[in-house]
């Protein structure tokens, strides 16, 4: 019998094999159905019967024995009983070895009876069905293959996506499942069988993302309705067949296909690389722009990919023309700044790029219009230039766009070269929308000048319609007039805007320019007034104001930082102050969070100790700043806390005794010592009674979270539902674990464990009241921690002196956001020694810490807790019957 050499280009069964002969010039490789012979392997099921016990595995080992991999083959007869023929034969691996002894000995198939067919020896026959049986008793003695005897064999498997679409869609998207491309229908078009983490698996159609190939001849067409391949379409699916076909790969599902039919949009992730960037460069597909949104890792790759082809008119593009411009590119990327009314800049992978828009101008700027200067920096404008750059910040300002140039215009009459392009969010086409509002006009190009718009036609019939709606600047009413008062002009000028500023918790404004890291100018449009704005509690590196001057480490990163999170986007800001220079002083907020705790949990700021000491979010800057200092981020990079503590400058000590009587209650403990502690307001108490009954009433009717919802991230404030009462309270997340989300009660000051079922994103309403709880420690007082020994004991005396009470608080000092507090129960204390600090020490439940930068400021109060401490240690009271403590075990 002759041999033969062949690829396998897949199997179909345990037993049974299709080979892939040398490519032909006119046409695909010759294929060749072969069935091992003397052996037979479980069958296959489909969507109408269950496979056979251990049928999947028998298919399995074969497939990753053989796919993709030359092999001797020995055709030894065929039969044509049954429809279509089938032939029999051996197959033979490069090192020789027989692959249905390989099967038979690892238990995958079963040795078949029968006698030799056609040119057969009927010796050799039997001598090879010896050896096969010799083979087959082996693996049944080790139980091996399907003589396993710990599994039957089966699996879960659906062909037909029988649940909601949708809903898997959104329990997987994202995730990398790992897959077994099973058909190739055309180049972008898979049949994937899933293997899901449970193990199930599942068959579904796959389409990949961003891209479309020619399509290919069906097999299944009926007769009546001829189907022909498109040009290119049986070359790519053949290139795919050869790299993919029945490979193991990663699927990644993003989205479903467009039609009624449960389908999908994903990528393939394979070892050697993304295959849709493989098709286009080689000509064998074109991007498609419904779907290119979706792919993981975004759309520049594969639009690179494409270009590259173009370039080299390969297959698809073999008939591309290209425009002769001087600046030929489509690219994606984010705007960022908006600089006039027709002009904007964008980031690419590239880096920054000033564009025009093509084939339009924006709207004249009309007489009477006045910029800042010397004698006044109010602002008036006239015309719809104001009108026409607040259209685009709102509609581009953060968003991915497709930018097609259309033309280059060169520097001329002292104006700079200029790049001109169609910029879509979408498929909406920016430039269009500005014309149809009446914000910008069609520049009227020569009949022989293609330098234009690729969308001029578009353009035209969009200036028409705003024509004939007598929209902006086609209007016949006079042009409007818009006048921004500067605030912050001086300090006088400032604070007769502070108290209206002040009026309401927060305010809406737009970032118009950032200066460095924590100083930037607004427009509140409410107030209809531009400020100088600097962030509370932090201070920024200082930013070079030339190439000459140099920056401070870090100065500039902390600049583009903030330019990138808050320039011309819409923010919310808090009024606390206003400084010499009239620049007001406050929190800014980007999507909800505090952008001075983002710069210093990323190490890009400093905190500013007075200032954060008072502001309501001290909690919140100190604790980013230790983050940042303990992962050596930033400005920490270098952090040595040791060293750091050495080469400090010299802390002040507070030699003055400080009167800040306030009235609070403890609402929560983490030791004997340190707690959580609500001041007694009665306007903020109020204001918190109805936040509760209002937060109750939201989420009441709401559904938990589902995995569709964003997941809550560290730092974030959220809505946590109380495992004790099932009520909701505003919370922050503290830290993210396999256990759960640990989560802070802002309120309260207590904390716990929850799933994610039991958080939900805090509505903005209810993130107007300041955080209720305060952090605070005993001064002078030192107890143990909760876990350590004496802890429960010490908690529980300082638990039975406060609990349930009013109690009176002196603010001795403050340390990092912390009140240091002198605690008085105003129905036992009858001097400023007589505190709870005291009895604490006395009950033998606290040492005295005289290492305190404000001790000289209370010399008696120390003296009388430090005799209590001898005396407790006199009497062996709490922590003393023993003896003396460790004090270093205390830290």
């Amino acid at each position: 019998m002759v041999q033969q050499k062949a690829a396998v280009k897949n199997v179909l069964s345990g037993d049974t094999v299709i080979l892939r002969g040398k490519p032909r010039p006119n046409g695909p490789p010759a294929e060749r159905l072969l069935a091992l012979s003397n052996v037979q392997a479980p069958r296959l099921g489909n969507a109408t019967r269950d496979d056979e016990p251990f049928a999947f595995g028998a298919r399995e080992y074969l497939r990753k024995l053989l796919v993709g991999k030359e092999v001797t083959f020995v055709p030894e007869y065929t039969v044509s009983t049954v429809s279509p023929p089938r032939e029999y034969g051996s197959l033979l691996l490069a090192n020789g070895d027989n692959v249905a002894h390989l099967g038979v000995q690892q238990g995958w198939l079963k040795v078949r009876e029968g006698k030799s067919r056609g040119n057969q020896d009927d010796d050799a026959q039997e001598q090879e069905l010896v050896g096969l049986r010799a083979l087959e008793q082996e693996a049944r003695d080790a139980g091996r293959g399907q003589w396993a005897t710990d599994t039957d064999g089966k699996r879960q498997v659906s062909y037909t996506m029988d649940q909601d679409a949708r809903s898997f869609l959104n329990a997987y998207k994202g995730k990398p499942l790992e897959a077994i491309i099973e058909q190739i229908r055309d180049a972008s078009t898979f049949r994937v069988l899933l293997v899901l983490p449970d193990k199930r698996q599942q068959m579904v159609t796959l389409f990949l993302s961003g891209i479309k190939a020619p399509s290919c001849k069906r097999d299944n067409a009926p007769a009546d309705q001829p189907d022909t391949s498109e040009p290119f379409g049986e070359e790519a699916k053949a290139f795919v067949e050869a790299r993919l076909l029945q490979r193991g790969v990663k699927v990644v599902l993003e989205g479903l296909s467009q039609g009624n039919a449960p389908n999908f949009v994903g990528s393939v992730q394979h070892p050697a690389g993304s295959i849709a960037e493989l098709l286009l460069s080689n000509g064998f597909a074109k991007c498609q722009d419904w779907s290119i949104t979706l792919v993981t890792g975004g759309p520049v790759a594969l639009r690179q990919a494409e270009s590259a082809a173009k370039a080299k008119k390969l297959r698809v593009w073999k008939d591309h023309i290209a425009k002769a411009k001087a600046d030929d590119s489509e690219f994606d990327a984010t705007v960022v700044r908006i600089v006039t009314g027709d002009t904007v800049i964008v980031k690419s992978a590239n880096g920054e790029r000033k564009l025009q828009l093509a084939s339009v101008k924006q709207a004249p700027r009309q007489s009477g219009s006045v910029n800042p200067n010397a004698k006044s920096r109010d602002l008036k404008e006239v015309g719809y230039q104001f009108e026409a750059r607040e259209f685009l910040r709102k509609k581009l300002i953060g968003k991915q766009v497709h930018v097609s140039i259309d033309y280059r215009k060169p520097a001329q009459d002292g104006f700079e070269a200029k790049d001109c392009a169609t910029i879509k969010v979408g498929n909406a086409n920016i430039a269009q929308q500005l014309v149809e509002k009446g914000l910008a006009t069609v520049i009227r190009h020569r009949k022989d000048d293609d330098n234009r718009s690729h969308s001029y036609d578009q353009l035209l019939l969009a200036e028409s319609k705003a024509q004939e709606q007598q929209k902006g600047v086609h209007s016949q009413k006079e042009q409007p007039i818009v006048r921004i008062v500067d605030a912050s002009e001086n300090q006088t000028k400032a604070r007769q805007f502070l108290s209206s500023l002040k009026r309401s918790p927060r305010q809406s404004a737009i970032v118009e320019h950032v200066a460095n890291g924590s100083r930037m100018f607004l427009w509140v449009p409410k107030e209809n007034c531009r400020l100088a704005f600097v962030l509370a509690g932090v201070r920024a590196p200082r930013v070079g104001r030339n190439a000459n001057e140099k920056s401070e480490p870090f100065g500039a990163e902390a600049l583009a930082y903030v330019s990138e999170q808050c320039l011309q986007h819409d923010v919310e800001i808090e009024i606390d102050n206003v400084d010499k220079t009239g620049a007001f002083i406050g929190n800014l907020f980007v999507n909800g969070q505090n952008i001075a705790v983002d710069l210093l949990s990323k190490g890009m700021v400093f905190v500013h100790e007075y200032s954060a000491n008072e502001s309501r979010y001290a909690n919140q800057f100190f604790t980013a700043e230790r983050n940042a200092q303990s992962s050596r981020l930033g400005l920490w990079k270098e952090y040595d806390p040791a060293q750091q503590q050495v080469e400090a400058a010299p802390v002040v000590d507070q030699v003055q005794p400080r009167h800040e009587y306030i009235d609070i209650v403890v609402s929560d403990m983490i030791n004997g010592s340190r707690f959580y502690v609500q001041v007694i307001n009665p306007t903020e108490i109020k204001q918190l009674e109805t936040l509760m009954k209002d937060l109750s009433l939201h989420y009441a009717s709401r559904p938990a979270a589902g995995a569709d919802q964003p997941k809550p991230r560290v730092g974030d404030i959220v809505s946590a539902k109380f495992t004790e009462d099932d009520c909701w309270y505003r919370a922050k997340i503290r830290r993210v674990s396999s256990e759960g989300f640990e989560v802070l009660y802002v309120d309260y000051g207590n904390s716990e464990v929850l799933p994610r079922s039991r958080i939900q994103a805090l509505a903005p309403q209810f993130k107007t009241l300041k955080p209720q709880a305060q952090e605070a420690m005993l001064s002078f007082v030192r107890c143990p921690s909760k876990e350590a020994e004496y802890g429960v004991e010490c908690m529980e005396r300082f638990h039975e002196l406060t609990a349930g009470k009013q109690l009176v608080a002196n603010v001795d000092a403050k340390e990092n956001g912390v009140l240091c507090l002198t605690l008085y129960d105003p129905k036992m204390s009858t001097n400023a020694e007589a505190s709870l600090n005291l009895d604490m020490v006395r009950d033998g439940c606290g040492i005295v810490n005289a290492k305190v930068p404000y001790a000289k400021a209370y010399p008696e109060i120390l003296q009388s807790l430090q005799e209590a401490q001898r005396s407790a240690q006199r009497n062996r009271y709490g922590m003393f019957v023993y003896g003396d403590i460790d004090e270093d075990a205390l830290a």
